[in-house]
């Protein structure tokens, strides 16, 4: 909660000193732009260290490390030398390496991947192929328990942690972009079972070596480069856990290495992949939206003033990262920190980026009334549980869940921002261009990402779940207190007593529940505490229920009630419809 804090209000803090982004300026060169920028970014101390890699076809490289990788070792971070974590940029080498396998003729990328896992690995719901896989469109919903784990004595082989820590399929493959970490480390698993080697092993032979990567691997345990350390905004160093489902991101590379990367992939170097098969990465392989430019195998497209261009963002918990290629000007830029930087900020450089590149985006032209699709309302990012008691997260982490407000007459808002439409059903939003589809009388927003949101009922919304739990142990430490005061009164009788009994339990049971909560989401275990949850559940549902009966009774007996009791009834039922809907029971 502390480091939550700290995060929140740095972001804050940031946010009322940067203000917008500024343009960019007509012959600005990208190199000394993005160099000043990720210099200021440092010495403002907003993050304690970063790296930076920039190629074009004129030779012009800019690969350059800025301030520190181990601050109390007064090791600098080094373009060169010093690994940065690029979270799902790793993700891009399963892609790379599925192509490789599909190029040999030992993968088809539209076969169901059964085929490829063995008799003993669990069956889906629905058939899956690697071609949804690498487009995230294979239908899980997100699971956080066993992604990562802090020591690293708890990682566990690829082929273990993919069966233990399979989620369901929530939606059809092929239909809605659900983005998946799980999705990516079964690609791997494929390429583990077709290959016959360790993924780790097989991308450091098939990829990096044949590149000259010669400080990048997936490896948790290695010896052949130096590993920033990890920092919170306040400039404490950190502990970065360690991937357990380690394919979709755990990579650690250098500047240096992601140049030599980059260059490969926007030239026609025949390495690895021939020019056919490397273009499959970045081609139009599933869209939720025809006006959409879509997504690749990992990779988001998108287009300014008529040209392409294909990013990826990485992120962990403390590192994040960006890459983005620009095919048109044969120029790519990654940059990656080793401390939390507001996405905003980071999205800010990489526009600027583009403007520098490709010119800076047209203003949008602006229709009135033009869809009719009342599209107020909340949406949950479609990257969720939705079957689990991790569906809590929801309502936790900043951003999942998207408000918003008005009706077709006087406009639609969000965070308090008009959206602006510019196509049919199509709008400007403060997180970028949304699409809003009616698929099967569902509301659902489509991104030019790989990141989708589905409209949600009422009872799902975040006031409501925070009035549910508040009314809740407000109401249970009344009663509490009220029964406790009767009994002191000597007025008390059997039913009563059970009521205090009904009350406390219901207390003691919250608290046990709020530390599992806590416990299980901070170590990437909540659904190995499951038990213990149901159990917790069940408790508060029990005593309801006997709370309910006993104030019947004690109302038949004396003729009257207690108001706070009533409420507290109702507190009780709202509450158990509430561990329903978060799936705690």
């Amino acid at each position: 909660m502390k480091k939550l804090l700290n995060v929140l209000l740095m972001t804050l803090f940031i946010l009322i000193l940067t203000g917008t982004s500024v343009f960019a300026k007509e012959g600005e060169n990208i190199n000394e732009v993005l160099d000043k920028s990720l210099k200021e970014i440092v010495d403002s101390q907003k993050v304690k260290g970063a790296i930076l890699s920039v190629v074009s076809d004129d030779d012009n490289e800019l690969i350059k490390g800025y301030g520190y990788a181990d601050e109390n070792n007064d090791i600098l971070a080094d373009g060169e030398k010093t690994a940065f974590r690029i979270g799902s940029i790793s993700k891009t080498f399963v892609a790379v390496a599925a192509l490789k396998l599909c190029e040999e003729g030992n993968l088809e990328m539209t076969k169901d991947i059964s085929n490829y896992l063995g008799n003993d690995f669990p069956k889906f719901k629905y058939p899956i192929s690697m071609e949804q896989l690498l487009t995230h469109t294979a239908g899980f919903e997100d699971m956080v328990t066993g992604i990562a784990v802090f020591n690293i004595s708890d990682t566990e082989p690829l082929s273990t942690s993919v069966k233990k820590y399979m989620p369901e399929q929530v939606f059809r493959p092929g239909e809605i972009i659900s983005y998946s970490n799980y999705g990516i480390a079964l690609a791997a698993l494929v390429v583990e079972n077709i290959s016959g080697m360790d993924f780790a092993e097989y991308c450091q032979e098939n990829i990096f070596t044949p590149l000259n990567m010669e400080r990048t691997t997936f490896k948790h345990m290695q010896d052949m480069t130096y590993v920033s350390k990890a920092y919170t905004p306040n400039g404490k160093e950190s502990l970065e856990p360690f991937m357990n489902l380690y394919p979709e991101g755990s990579a650690v590379s250098t500047a240096e290495d992601m140049a030599k990367y980059m260059k490969w992939l926007i030239s026609d170097d025949g390495r690895i992949l021939s020019k056919e098969y490397k273009q499959q990465l970045f081609d139009k392989q599933f869209s939720m939206a025809d006006d959409f430019s879509g997504i690749g195998y990992t990779w988001n497209r998108k287009d300014r003033n008529g040209n392409m261009y294909f990013d990826k963002k990485g992120e962990t918990l403390h590192f994040y990262s960006r890459i983005a290629l620009y095919p048109e000007k044969n120029t790519a830029v990654f940059l990656s920190f080793n401390t939390y930087l507001p996405e905003d900020e980071i999205n800010a450089l990489m526009n600027k980026t583009t403007d520098i590149l490709y010119g800076k985006a047209p203003e949008s032209n602006t229709y009135s009334l033009l869809g009719d699709l009342d599209i107020s309302g909340s949406y949950v990012n479609n990257w969720s549980s939705f079957t689990t008691p991790e569906k809590i997260l929801n309502y936790i982490i900043p951003g999942k869940i998207l408000k918003i407000s008005g009706s077709i007459d006087k406009g639609f808002y969000m965070n308090g921002e008009r959206l602006e439409q510019i196509g049919e059903d199509t709008y400007n939003s403060p997180a970028g261009v949304f699409k809003f589809l009616n698929e099967e009388g569902k509301v659902v927003i489509a991104t030019e990402s790989a990141i989708t949101y589905s409209k949600i009922p009422v009872w799902e919304y975040g006031w409501v779940q925070n009035v549910a739990v508040i009314f809740f142990v407000v109401l249970a430490v009344g009663c509490l207190l009220v029964e406790l005061y009767i009994i002191s009164k000597g007025k008390s009788d059997k039913y009563r007593r059970v009521i205090l009994i009904c009350s406390g339990f219901q207390i003691l049971a919250f608290l046990v529940l709020s530390f599992l909560l806590y416990k299980g989401l901070v170590s990437f275990s909540l659904l190995n505490l499951l038990p213990y949850i149901r159990g917790c559940g069940w408790l508060i549902i029990s005593t309801s229920l006997v709370g309910v009966l006993c104030s019947f009774y004690s109302k038949a007996k004396h003729n009257r009630l207690i108001p706070i009791t009533i409420i507290w009834n109702l507190a009780s039922i709202v509450f158990c419809i509430w561990l329903t809907v978060l799936n705690f029971v």
